[in-house]
């Protein structure tokens, strides 16, 4: 994850969006019922090493159950280039290995079984990471990958009650973020014959007010069908997602040492939470 392009948001401004788009990034929704039922056979999709802890970091320590998956896990970004500069042709794999690890010491705190899908990320595919028009071609293109790596990561379908599978919502537009979204949505009445689904508002992207109201207005698009409710979770103690954001110490220049970037912006205040957004009913 880019951590300078939350810059790029600019100030909590409205202008350019619709009334309607501002609405639905301020909405309050009951918790779906069910949500609150953690499984081991909860699955987590995260497009990249850090997404499922800087987004739902409190949610999962709280649950403590289930798997998380990472599917673009070959990586090329860390925040401070200089430190591996000198690698030459090894630098890939040894940033890849890197955020891996990060990801495995995250996996461990929380107690989620770690499995990694091997695609690139946006960025040796040779794209820009925010350039959405590569959206629609790399969803289709990497179709059949991302949903075999989700089968692959699922553990025997429990007979009482589907377990959850968690999906970002793609708020902030990176490509990768996108391409999960858009693959869930396609195949959303398969993948529901096996989990229940929720989305999660992709952090740090939504704790800037206009790319989490702009983005959320795409998904409302992209989503219209399934009518999904908003649920709050509260981080509870700051310090406690803090420690986890920190264990992906390749991603900072400095560790971050507030709340805000890990908690959507929102016009209504709340305390810091994370969200969920689900149609589940059960």
């Amino acid at each position: 994850m880019n951590w300078n392009a939350i810059a790029s948001f600019g100030p909590k401004t409205l202008h350019g969006l619709s009334l309607a788009a501002q609405d639905f990034a301020s909405r309050r929704r009951p918790v779906p019922a069910g949500l609150t039922e953690a499984s081991a056979h909860d699955l987590y999709l995260a497009p990249h090493c850090d997404d499922i802890c800087f987004s739902l970091g409190a949610f999962v320590l709280q649950r403590r159950k289930g798997a998380l998956l990472t599917l673009f896990s070959k990586s090329g970004y860390v925040a401070q280039p200089r430190t591996v500069a000198a690698l030459g042709d090894e630098r890939i794999a040894a940033i890849s290995s890197l955020r891996q690890r990060e990801d495995l010491a995250f996996a461990t705190q929380v107690g989620l079984r770690l499995c990694f899908g091997g695609l690139d990320e946006a960025s040796l595919r040779g794209h820009d990471p925010f350039d959405t028009a590569k959206a629609d071609d790399d969803a289709r293109q990497l179709d059949g990958a991302v949903v075999a790596a989700i089968f692959a990561a699922a553990t025997e379908q429990p007979k009482d009650r589907r377990p959850w599978l968690f999906c970002p919502m793609a708020i902030g537009g990176h490509v990768d973020h996108m391409v999960v979204l858009k693959i869930v949505l396609r195949h959303y009445n398969a993948l529901r014959a096996r989990w229940r689904i929720a989305f999660y508002e992709d952090l740090h992207y939504a704790s800037a007010w206009q790319a989490r109201t702009a983005g959320l207005a795409r998904f409302e698009q992209l989503a219209a069908r399934l009518k999904p409710r908003r649920s709050l979770w509260p981080i509870g103690a700051p310090a406690d997602k803090l420690a986890l954001a920190a264990l992906y110490r390749s991603q900072f220049v400095e560790l971050p040492a507030s709340i805000k970037p890990f908690t959507p912006a929102q016009r209504i205040p709340a305390p810091a939470h994370e969200a969920l957004w689900s149609a589940e009913q059960a």
